[in-house]
């Protein structure tokens, strides 16, 4: 059996905020999207700008996540 390895692709900063309800009851959400963040960067680091960001925001956040991608070789 041969080794994985394990080749760290760039991440996505995720950032989802409640903007409401609609006139049925139902939220309203949007999702902004950062890509391109490097895989080195740490997930406090991240953490850290997503509410940099959101104190721009007039509203609520309901999630900040990482997306991150992988490639899997064998070596």
């Amino acid at each position: 059996m041969m080794a994985l390895l394990v080749n760290n692709l760039d991440s996505r900063l995720q950032i989802q905020v409640h903007l409401g309800v609609d006139d049925n009851g139902r939220d309203v959400t949007r999702t902004k999207n950062f890509n391109r963040i490097k895989s080195e960067s740490s997930d406090q680091d991240l953490y850290d700008v997503a509410n940099s960001l959101l104190d721009l925001q007039e509203h609520p956040a309901i999630a900040i996540r990482r997306v991150s991608n992988a490639e899997y070789l064998e070596e």
